[in-house]
C-alpha cells in the first residue's frame, strides 16, 4: 500500500513539470563599451622619422637636434709637386746621410792618422821621355820608415830609409806602362808609413806629385805612361 501511494505521486509530478527560471530583473547586466580615444593627444608618444638629410650632406652637423660628429676622410687626393716624406720620424731622413758621414770621417782618420790598411792605386802619368827621375821623402817627422821600390815586379830598391830631403834615382822607362810600386816595410816610430813621392822627367819637370799614409806591407802604386 505504501509502495502503491509513492508511485502515484511520481506519476503526478511527471505529469506537471515545474520550470524554473533565473530573474535577471534583480540583477540587471552591466555593458562595457569599447574604449574610444578622441583626443589624438592624450598620453601617446609622438615619434617621427629620424631625417636622414644630414647623413648625406657633409656640411650638416645636426639631425633633429642632435650633434653628428664629423667624418674625416681617409684618403688625401690633394696635389703636391714635392715628394711625400717616406720617414715617419723627421731625424731618421738624415740617419743614412749621417751614416756615410761618418764612414767617410773614419776612412780620413784611419788613412791620415792610422794608415790606409789596403793598396793604394796614386793614378797614371804620360811621358814622351826615355827615363825619368824617382824621388821621394818623409813628408811627416824623420822617425826611421823604410819602403821597398818595385818597377814591374822586378825589386830596384830593398830597403830605402825615408829622410826629411829628397832622394831617389834615374829610371829607364820601356815602350808603354810601367808600374812602380812602393811597399811600406814599417811604420818607423810614430805610425803610419808616411811619403811625398815625385816623378820628373828628363828636362826636370816634376809630372807626378803623389803622397801616402801605410800601414806595414802596404803599397803604393803609380803607373808611367811612355808614348
Amino acid at each position: 500500500m505504501r509502495h502503491l501511494f509513492f508511485i502515484i505521486c511520481l506519476l503526478s509530478l511527471l505529469g506537471n513539470p515545474v520550470v524554473a527560471q533565473i530573474d535577471d530583473s534583480s540583477n540587471p547586466s552591466t555593458i562595457i563599451p569599447a574604449e574610444t580615444n578622441n583626443d589624438a593627444n592624450s598620453g601617446a608618444l609622438d615619434i617621427k622619422p629620424i631625417d636622414s638629410k644630414g647623413l648625406s650632406n657633409p656640411n650638416s652637423n645636426k639631425i633633429n637636434g642632435m650633434s653628428v660628429p664629423k667624418t674625416r676622410s681617409t684618403t688625401n687626393n690633394e696635389f703636391s709637386m714635392f715628394p711625400k716624406e717616406k720617414f715617419g720620424n723627421p731625424a731618421e731622413q738624415y740617419k743614412e746621410r749621417f751614416e756615410r758621414q761618418e764612414k767617410g770621417f773614419e776612412k780620413v782618420i784611419e788613412g791620415e792618422v792610422l794608415g790606409d790598411t789596403e793598396d793604394q792605386y796614386l793614378g797614371d802619368f804620360k811621358t814622351n821621355g826615355k827615363k825619368i827621375t824617382i824621388a821621394y821623402r818623409d813628408y811627416g817627422a824623420t822617425d826611421g820608415d823604410l819602403i821597398r821600390i818595385i818597377a814591374d815586379d822586378v825589386v830596384l830598391r830593398g830597403q830605402v830609409l825615408l829622410g826629411s830631403r829628397l832622394s831617389g834615382f834615374e829610371m829607364e822607362l820601356k815602350e808603354g806602362f810601367n808600374k812602380l810600386d812602393f811597399q811600406a816595410l814599417n811604420m818607423g816610430e810614430s805610425a803610419p808609413n808616411t811619403a811625398e813621392l815625385l816623378v820628373l822627367d828628363e828636362g826636370g819637370n816634376v809630372i807626378a806629385q803623389e803622397y801616402w799614409a801605410l800601414r806595414t806591407g802596404v803599397k803604393a802604386t803609380i803607373i808611367v805612361v811612355k808614348e
